[in-house]
C-alpha cells in the first residue's frame, strides 16, 4: 500500500463534460453567425458583395441572442481552462485516497451511489490497479488495468461502526459464536482504523481545496456553466427565419443539452428523433455556410 500522502500525480485524470464539443460546433457556429449578419437589413451591401441571398433578413433578435450564448461559451471554456490549470499545479501534491478506502470499481460510470475518487478540480482519478494487492485479485487486476474507484466516507464507516457495536454474535454451536464473535470484533477494529484514515484523507482534501482556491475555481466553472444554460434558452426562444438561424439554435441545443442527446440519439423514441433532427439541421447549416 501506498502511504496516504502519496501523490496522485502519476494517476489520471477524467475530465467533467467539457467544450470539446463546443469547439467542434465553433466553427460553424461563428460562420451561421457572420451570415446572420450579414443578411440583417442593416448590412444588405455586405450580404451580396459576400455571396448570401438576401431573401430574407434573420431575426435581429436571435443575432443577439447567439452573440451572448458565444460570449458564455467563451466564458465557460476560459474558466474551465483555469481550473485545469489549476489541477495541473497541485496534481503533485494531492494524495490518492488509501487502498483501505477504496470501494467498487468501475466509479467514473457515474452510476454508483458512494462518491468517486477525484482530483482537485472535481475529475475522476483512474488508478493503477496494479499496486493494489491488498483487496484485488490479480484476475481483475489482470483483466482492468485502470480504473476509478468509489471511496468510504468518515460519516458512513461511523454509521457502519454503529451498526456494529449494536449487533449481538450468534451461532448454533459454541465454535460457531466463537467465530462470529471473532468476526464482529475484526469488523470494529476495520472501522475504526477507515474512520482514522477517512479522517486525514478529508481534512487534507479540504484542506488541499481551499489554500490551492480550487473551490473558487470549481464555483466560477458553475455559475459560467449556469449562464451559458440561459443563454441557449434564450436561443431557443427566438424564431429563426434563415438557414444561419437554425444553425444558430441548432448549436445552442447541441451545446447546452449535449449530454441529453447523445444517449437518447440512438433511442427508438420520439426524444431519439428529436436529437437526429437537430445534428442534421447542425450539419446540414454548416455545410450550407461553408
Amino acid at each position: 500500500m501506498k502511504p496516504m500522502n502519496q501523490s496522485a500525480g502519476e494517476a489520471l485524470a477524467i475530465e467533467l463534460p467539457s467544450m470539446s464539443r463546443r469547439k467542434l460546433l465553433l466553427g460553424m457556429g461563428a460562420a451561421s453567425a457572420a451570415a446572420a449578419i450579414a443578411i440583417a437589413p442593416d448590412a444588405h451591401g455586405a450580404a451580396v458583395g459576400q455571396g448570401f441571398s438576401c431573401d430574407q433578413a434573420e431575426n435581429p433578435e436571435l443575432i443577439v441572442a447567439y452573440q451572448k450564448f458565444n460570449d458564455a461559451c467563451a466564458q465557460l471554456e476560459e474558466v474551465r481552462n483555469s481550473l485545469e490549470w489549476l489541477a495541473d499545479e497541485w496534481r503533485h501534491q494531492w494524495p490518492l485516497a488509501p487502498e483501505e478506502l477504496l470501494h467498487s470499481a468501475n466509479a467514473q460510470d457515474g452510476r454508483g451511489t458512494m462518491p468517486a475518487e477525484r482530483d482537485i478540480a472535481g475529475r475522476y482519478l483512474i488508478r493503477d490497479t496494479s499496486e493494489l494487492t491488498k483487496r484485488l485479485a490479480p484476475k481483475f487486476r489482470r483483466e482492468t488495468r485502470n480504473t476509478c474507484f468509489a471511496i468510504c466516507t468518515a460519516n458512513e464507516e461511523r454509521k457502519l461502526l454503529e451498526r456494529w457495536k449494536r449487533s449481538t454474535p450468534t451461532g448454533r454451536t459454541e465454535k460457531a459464536l466463537a467465530r462470529n464473535r471473532a468476526y464482529r470484533v475484526k469488523a470494529i477494529r476495520e472501522c475504526e482504523l477507515r474512520i482514522q484514515l477517512a479522517d486525514h484523507y478529508e481534512a487534507e482534501t479540504a484542506r488541499l481545496r481551499q489554500v490551492s482556491g480550487a473551490n473558487a475555481a470549481r464555483l466560477r466553472v458553475k455559475d459560467a456553466d449556469i449562464l451559458l444554460q440561459k443563454a441557449a434558452d434564450e436561443v431557443s426562444k427566438c424564431q429563426a427565419c434563415t438557414v444561419a438561424g437554425l444553425a444558430m439554435k441548432a448549436d445552442a441545443l447541441t451545446v447546452s443539452a449535449g449530454a441529453l442527446m447523445k444517449i437518447t440519439k440512438s433511442d427508438n423514441s420520439p426524444l431519439g428523433q428529436i436529437a437526429r433532427f437537430v445534428e442534421s439541421v447542425a450539419e446540414v447549416a454548416g455545410r450550407a455556410l461553408a
